[in-house]
């Protein structure tokens, strides 16, 4: 299990994060959304920027050219998503959400520029590490490769056609101020897991939940009918709840996401993602509905947005949460 430090702004179960159609969606950028659960540890998670390599001086040389805020915009949509590569190893993903703030992912890094192409490990926790590689171009531009990266999957042995193309922003290698840190860590001490509320718990799952399902429509034109399908590591069942997709129809229209609470004094939850046409586009939009008092029956399948409109209404019995 990993964990998330929530920074001084507003908690992490309250954030808004938008899926961006091409960049987020790939494979570990919907890992890092699926681990957003949890409690709070203070202490961050350090790990060597430098693997092991056989030339210093080559490794010192890339490792200082990485340094600093790195932007990809999305071809579609036109967001932006920043990777910010700092010292001692640690590396912020700047993620666009919807209400015009950010969030930045906080994980470690280490790389290997002896090899060709050039390693380059994502460290989510001591245990879980996602392998990949990238390159410097000769025009001083980054390429990394991050189709289907997760993981426990092997190390791609090249780049794509469409591997991320990453622009130089900056040197700078802070977080801006105005920006919220969620830092991922491995779970030391269960006890931890007392600073989380159940239903904090829930929120949490059917936020990642119907994110990645809106990420899915847009790559795959439907929704996943499973939670295993969208492969972002979220269990089907904890000690508080049972999370599981409801398709509807042939999964081109909506999804139902329900949590069902396991016990009596806990509220139970529905998602939703639907497809609404704004300004001649087809978007996916999202709600979750939770019931107005403890049940361990979630709610109705909420009502579809209607005139091009991106409002979702939950049932009688249940309150909207975004």
């Amino acid at each position: 299990m990993l964990l998330v430090r929530e920074a001084k702004l507003a908690p992490c179960r309250s954030l808004p994060l938008l899926v961006t159609n091409k960049l987020i969606a790939k494979g570990l950028l919907l890992a890092l959304l699926g681990t957003l659960g949890t409690p709070v540890n203070a202490q961050p998670s350090r790990v060597p920027v430098v693997a092991q390599a056989q030339n210093a001086s080559e490794t010192n040389a890339i490792a200082q050219q990485l340094l600093g805020r790195w932007q990809a915009k999305d071809p579609t949509s036109g967001q932006v998503v920043t990777f910010i590569f700092a010292p001692v190893g640690n590396l912020f993903i700047v993620l666009p959400p919807r209400d015009g703030s950010s969030v930045a992912l906080k994980v470690a890094y280490q790389i290997n520029p002896t090899t060709q192409p050039k390693q380059l490990d994502i460290q989510l926790s001591p245990e879980q590490k996602a392998l990949t590689i990238f390159e410097l171009t000769a025009d001083g531009k980054l390429r990394l490769e991050l189709e289907g990266l997760a993981p426990g999957k092997p190390r791609p042995t090249g780049f794509q056609a469409n591997a991320t193309l990453f622009e130089k922003a900056s040197e700078a290698t802070t977080v801006p101020e105005n920006i919220q840190v969620i830092e991922f860590q491995a779970l030391e001490d269960s006890n931890n897991q007392r600073d989380q509320k159940p239903q904090d718990e829930a929120k949490n799952y059917m936020y990642a939940l119907t994110q990645v399902q809106q990420a899915h429509y847009r790559e795959q034109g439907k929704f996943a009918t499973a939670i295993e399908e969208v492969s972002i590591g979220l269990k089907t069942e904890t000690e508080s709840y049972r999370y599981r997709i409801v398709p509807q129809g042939d999964n081109t229209q909506s999804v139902m996401i329900a949590a069902q609470a396991k016990k009596s004094e806990l509220p139970s939850y529905t998602g939703a993602v639907f497809t609404t046409n704004v300004n001649g586009e087809t978007t996916p939009v999202s709600q979750i509905c939770e019931t107005d008092k403890p049940s361990t029956s979630p709610p109705a399948m909420p009502v579809a947005p209607a005139g091009g409109s991106s409002k979702i209404q939950c049932p009688a019995g249940s309150r909207p949460l975004l």
